[in-house]
């Protein structure tokens, strides 16, 4: 049911959205979810409220830099109508951290606060039996049997990274089934949008109508009902050197990974030095101006700063934003169209970064 709403959806969205892409989500709702810990912070990531069978509602660490549910054995028992799905893995690549244990399909519930439940989910998590490390991992200790494991990964485009396959539903934010008020499942889009204090399931014209979109390609894995897409494309500047490549939002660490374009003077394994200026163009440096936001390494008084700036090599130019991306902005990902969105919070000043709202096509 889920793979024929999206599918149906992609197939028009576009055609409904090329002068004013907000205008497909008239008469729609969102629902709302302020973050369990309190605003976006260096300190902690984003949590939110979900119960699985088997245990009380609990806080699980909301992540946009990777997909799917892990879970401590604790926290989840397997019940009547759940479907194991023999044993998995997933890697995280910014802490080093290898999860493994065994995936089950079951129905997720998310919730608004610990009492107070908003919609049904069916997706396959992990449920964790151990944990491993990579080589050089940043942040890890390797555990059997680990207790407290609670997280969410609510990106796209992320099996690769992971070393997960793709085409199996694994996004609780994207994959509901049922709404706790009643409502026709049809009233909440597929997708999401994030801010600096809540995240919305779904996504209304009065959300969105200040958003510049972008338009992703869709995805090699993509499975025949259930569009996947691309990562979204952007332009980095880092001190006047420009190239294009791939961006993620990611809510999961405060700090950004960066794999500059040639000609930089920035070595891999290294941090940027202080001074470095940094400059990010969605979806790349055209004008009107999308969206764009510039920092220093070690500027004080830019929230948009991230804590420090790891340099890396990947196979091409890309930027993992972290979450202090949205001290500036709101963030959409419609699941259903294609697109990802970002909108101005407007707490900060025109010099730091802004939108221009309207339609851009990815590369």
């Amino acid at each position: 049911m889920v793979a024929a709403a999206l599918a149906s959806l992609a197939a028009g969205g576009p055609a409904c959205a090329q002068d004013a892409p907000w205008q497909q989500y008239n008469g729609l709702n969102a629902l709302e979810i302020p973050f369990a810990n309190g605003p976006i912070s260096t300190g902690y990531v984003p949590e939110v409220w979900l119960k699985l069978p088997g245990s009380a509602p609990r806080r699980f660490g909301m992540d946009t830099g990777s997909t799917g549910i892990v879970v401590a054995a604790e926290h989840y028992t397997p019940r009547p109508g759940d479907v194991a799905g023999g044993p998995g893995r997933l890697v995280y690549n910014s802490s080093g951290r290898i999860l493994s244990g065994t995936y089950y399909t079951t129905d997720v519930v998310i919730q608004r606060d610990g009492n107070v439940p908003l919609a049904t989910a069916r997706v396959q998590v992990l449920r964790v039996t151990s944990i491993s490390c990579l080589e050089r991992a940043r942040d890890c200790r390797p555990e059997q049997n680990p207790r407290d494991v609670a997280f969410m990964g609510i990106g796209f485009d992320r099996e690769a990274a992971q070393g997960t396959e793709a085409g199996v539903p694994r996004n609780a934010f994207t994959s509901l089934v049922s709404l706790a008020s009643g409502a026709p499942l049809a009233s909440v889009r597929p997708g999401y949008i994030v801010t600096r204090t809540t995240v919305y399931l779904g996504m209304t014209a009065e959300l969105t109508h200040d958003f510049a979109f972008v338009k992703l390609r869709p995805s090699a894995a993509a499975q025949p009902g259930a569009p996947a897409w691309s990562a979204a494309p952007m332009t980095v500047s880092v001190d006047g050197v420009t190239g294009d490549g791939t961006i993620l939002m990611d809510t999961g660490i405060n700090y950004m990974f960066l794999s500059p374009p040639a000609g930089t003077r920035l070595e891999p394994g290294t941090r940027a030095p202080a001074g470095t200026k940094i400059a990010v163009y969605l979806p790349d440096r055209r004008q009107p101006q999308p969206a764009f936001y510039a920092f220093s390494v070690g500027e004080r008084g830019n929230p948009l700063r991230p804590e420090k700036v790891e340099v890396v090599r990947d196979r091409g130019v890309f930027v993992n934003t972290g979450r202090m991306f949205l001290e500036g902005f709101d963030y959409l990902y419609d699941a259903a169209g294609g697109y990802v969105g970002y909108g101005w919070n407007r707490r900060l000043g025109s010099s730091q970064g802004g939108v221009t709202p309207g339609l851009s096509e990815g590369r």
